[in-house]
């Protein structure tokens, strides 16, 4: 049962109870809205005349944020072209231009003439023009009914396969290996994903009109940023409709239009009309985050979103009584988030790799904002984010990508391109090199990067050109978040020993206690992602599941009861961490968790990895501990890029530009199975299972060898054969 203070609970009660229907009350029963007349007054006296209101309110812009017409040199386009390429931006901006948009997995989909806003364009669904508190976001009404037709009518509710159909039920049976479909598929969703309309809706394109226009000087595209603004506050009345329905996504699309806004506010078409009616919809999304702040007894990363928004609106308002509230209070209430949802060591209590992107993100978002208008900004605030780049620097594999641990929505605050590589994060690790001068950083980062110079500037590439760059290759415990990342310059594994996320909650986490991914040159082992949210709750479920990691399933029980999308029943896991040493030349780690001491015959897990790095050997060796017989179940999630072969005598090879052999002391059996790259994205991959029935206590062993030839494997595999026999 999750725990909140007094006070913390009337805060709860505040912000999610008293203060919506205050603003119901304003917005949808008093009809209250804001005009050009009634924001003109709101700023000082000297700003009311129209004729004048343009001039002035673009001066008080150009001294309060990172971006202005001012930067407009030419070092700086030659960096944003150097860094975007040049035909690229203009390639993303002449996809704004004709409607079409590629996100969460979809193909490029062309609106036509017009977009619509409200609409789900991979499943077809429009949500309604409602008040936004009659909005069902999570389909669960759709989701009763169908339930109840299919009791009517008898009919099972077993999930089909995941590929339509086609060969049998995914995580059942034994297949060929080396057969891996490898080409990703989109899904047919049964239910819409509401992720989709707000991807749109975020305005990221924005950003790419923006950087098209600085560097082509074509006025087109300003045009385009105006059509887009009018016709979304026209198809967009405040508290109505889809777009209203998250604070999150609100605050979002107000700090992405705010930098289009700096992009074009040197353009001679952004006239005194257009400006007052964007700012007049602007003022409506800080009105309404002030008045919808997402807590929880847990909070997470939507209420950090809410409040990095209401920052930046602040600051827009600077020169209002209700800017300088919002600025006040955004900032107080970000030092308070970070300690609160921040462990010391860096690690986001969300517990997933993406979410400490996104969270890095904001609160980074944020500190350039803040340094910049001369707000002080705590030590604790500055050294925990600080630490939050070392967690990301730790936790990026050899190839720069990250293991998507936990789970991933591929969320973005400004998001550069409309083609990125969702788990390669590297781009925030530039502005941590920056802004904290880390040699170590910028050897990760491995360049600067282009959201590094919209918020850093070009004095932020000269800061950075000037650092030293020394690379980083020693393994790292962050105990407080509960992982471990073993490293050399060649190999990486990770290992996650801590809570299921949010202390206790679960949220974004998933049942992936004592699990590890492994990687060389190739990924290996891996987890299988996370791929939807509200659209498929079964398959979800699946993803999060204990089976879909890479650790031992006690009487197929999960590790924690699922209760909701983002929650569990009760995280009765108390891991601990039994040992950690690291030299040079070996690591070793051991934790244990007591989730399954909830059973009749109560069972701990306990997992011990020893790392010898010059060899390229992982030995993971696995005790559970409790008495009685009981079934055991080690899963073993291989990625879709590498050749799967059952060499028989319980060894497997996975192929890639390296080998990786693999040797049970159990037999095994190769399975289907799905996984995620990325958000909306599924592609077919292999798993191995060793599945025991067997009395406790009981101990058990398994090799993995990371080979650079297939020499060397031949050798390995013949002294290995010669030992046992």
């Amino acid at each position: 049962m999750l725990r909140v203070s007094a006070t913390d609970f009337a805060r709860l009660i505040y912000s999610r109870i008293v203060t919506p229907e205050l603003y119901t009350l304003g917005k949808k029963y008093l009809r209250k809205s804001i005009t050009v007349e009634k924001l003109l007054r709101k700023f000082p006296r000297s700003f009311r005349k129209p004729g004048d209101f343009s001039a002035l309110f673009k001066q008080s812009l150009r001294q309060r944020f990172f971006l202005s017409d001012s930067n407009r040199k030419d070092f700086y386009l030659n960096l944003l072209t150097s860094l975007g390429g040049f035909d690229n931006i203009l390639d993303d901006a002449d996809l704004v231009h004709e409607n079409k948009y590629q996100t969460l997995g979809s193909e490029v989909f062309s609106f036509g003439d017009k977009i619509d806003w409200h609409l789900d364009f991979r499943s077809g669904k429009r949500w309604p023009m409602a008040y936004y508190t009659n909005i069902d976001v999570l389909g669960k009404g759709e989701r009763k009914q169908e339930e109840r037709a299919r009791r009517g009518i008898g009919e099972s509710a077993e999930t089909e396969s995941r590929y339509g159909g086609e060969g049998q039920e995914s995580g059942t049976g034994n297949i060929e290996p080396g057969t891996a479909n490898l080409e990703p598929r989109t899904w047919n969703l049964e239910h819409a994903d509401v992720k989709v309309p707000w991807e749109v809706n975020r305005f990221h394109q924005a950003i790419w009109l923006g950087k098209a226009y600085w560097v082509s000087h074509s006025e087109s595209h300003t045009e385009k940023f105006m059509q887009l603004v009018n016709d979304w506050i026209e198809e967009n009345p405040a508290g109505y409709g889809i777009n209203w329905r998250a604070s999150m996504e609100v605050a979002i699309r107000g700090m992405n239009l705010i930098v289009g806004l700096l992009f074009f506010m040197g353009s001679p078409k952004l006239d005194d009309e257009f400006l007052l009616k964007l700012l007049c919809s602007l003022y409506e999304h800080g009105v309404y985050i002030w008045y919808n702040l997402e807590r929880s007894p847990r909070n997470h990363n939507h209420l950090i979103s809410d409040l990095v928004g209401l920052l930046y609106l602040g600051i827009l308002f600077h020169d209002t009584d209700s800017g300088k509230r919002w600025t006040v209070f955004a900032h107080r209430e970000l030092e308070r988030e970070m300690l609160g949802q921040v462990y010391e060591d860096g690690t986001d209590y969300e517990k997933s790799t993406s979410y400490q992107r996104l969270v890095i993100e904001l609160f980074t978002a944020a500190y350039v904002l803040l340094k910049l208008n001369n707000f002080s900004v705590t030590n604790t605030f500055s050294r925990r984010l600080e630490s939050m780049y070392t967690f990301l620097s730790s936790s990026t594999m050899q190839d720069g990508r990250i293991p998507p641990i936990g789970d991933s929505d591929d969320g973005r605050i400004f998001r550069m391109k409309t083609k990125i590589d969702f788990n390669d994060h590297r781009d925030l690790t530039s502005i941590g090199a920056t802004l904290f001068g880390r040699s170590d950083l910028k050897a990760a980062a491995g360049g600067f990067s282009e959201i590094a110079l919209l918020l850093l500037g070009s004095e932020g590439f000269e800061k950075f050109t000037s650092l030293e760059s020394k690379p980083e290759t020693s393994s790292r415990l962050f105990k407080e978040g509960g992982f471990a990342f073993l490293r050399t310059g060649k190999d990486f594994c990770s290992f996650d020993f801590g809570d299921l996320g949010q202390r206790g909650r679960g949220g974004h986490g998933h049942n992936d206690l004592l699990s590890l991914t492994v990687s060389g040159n190739d990924h290996f082992l891996v987890d299988r992602g996370t791929f939807c949210y509200s659209s498929d709750a079964a398959f979800r479920n699946k993803l999060r599941s204990t089976y879909s990691h890479n650790t031992i399933v006690v009487d197929e029980a999960e590790q924690a009861e699922f209760a909701g999308l983002w929650s569990v029943k009760k995280d009765m896991t108390s891991p601990e961490l039994v040992e950690w040493t690291s030299t040079r030349d070996q690591d070793v780690i051991e934790a244990l968790h007591h989730a399954y001491t909830r059973l009749a015959d109560p069972v701990t897990h306990k997992r011990k990895i020893t790392f010898n790095k010059s060899q390229r050997t992982f030995i993971i060796e696995d005790n559970l501990l409790g008495k009685g017989d009981h079934k055991i179940e080690m899963m073993f999630h291989f990625a879709p890029e590498v050749k799967v072969v059952d060499l028989g005598r319980n060894f497997i090879v996975l192929e890639g530009k390296e080998f990786a052999l693999l040797k049970f002391e159990r037999p095994f059996k190769i399975e289907n199975w799905e996984h995620s790259p990325s958000y909306g994205v599924i592609q077919r991959a292999k798993t191995a299972r060793v599945e025991l029935e067997t009395q406790l206590p009981f101990k058990i062993q398994t090799f993995i060898f990371i080979i650079s030839s297939a020499d060397e494997m031949n050798r390995l595999l013949n002294r290995i054969r010669d030992a046992e026999t």
